[in-house]
């Protein structure tokens, strides 16, 4: 049987679309055309917004999540975020450049992949991504709490950068954008 493919199609072998993806709307996709890497926008327009590999990622509006980047990045950060791992890992680019992660836990912007492509295909898959270095948490905050609804994330209750601990009695469940910021301003005598 003939299936068709798409660019990131290594990452969706990986991590398929959770029953929750959903495309956006046709204002959404218009703007992301110019100003969106090609291949974001592609998986945008085939598959959507939402969960991706059993909750482990969501592909988020980066209108809703930018506030998180203007606040531990500053407000004239030109980046968007796109991606946030099931524990709060917020992926951002600029234009057709290198995506990096905003780690929250280690209070750390750092250089994932040069593109989109090499992010989806290359790096998430790979066992040195976020995704696989959580997999052993993840599946404890999911017997605990339960799935995740949109927009909120797993998390440590306290934060590891401020002296938390990766134990099952330290795993919280929380409003994403609203704990990302939270976590900054608790640790901004640290940075």
């Amino acid at each position: 049987m003939w299936r068709m493919t798409i660019t990131v199609q290594r990452f969706l072998d990986s991590y398929a679309p959770d029953p929750d993806v959903r495309v956006p709307g046709r204002a959404f996709l218009e703007y992301a055309a110019a100003n969106a890497p090609a291949e974001l926008v592609e998986l945008w327009t085939r598959h959507g917004l939402g969960f991706y590999g059993q909750q482990r990622l969501a592909l988020v509006d980066p209108a809703q999540w930018s506030p998180v980047l203007q606040r531990w990045l500053g407000s004239d950060v030109r980046s968007f975020p796109f991606a946030v791992t099931s524990f709060g890992h917020v992926y951002h680019v600029q234009g057709d450049g290198p995506v990096q992660c905003l780690d929250p836990h280690f209070l750390t912007n750092n250089f994932v992949a040069p593109d989109v492509v090499g992010f989806f295909n290359d790096h998430l898959p790979s066992p040195q991504s976020h995704l696989s270095d959580l997999e052993g948490p993840r599946g404890g905050a999911r017997a605990k709490f339960g799935d995740l609804a949109e927009g909120e994330i797993y998390c440590f209750d306290l934060p590891l950068s401020l002296g938390g601990q990766v134990a099952p009695d330290a795993l919280a469940k929380a409003a994403g954008i609203e704990k990302l910021i939270e976590i900054h301003e608790q640790t901004a005598a640290r940075r």
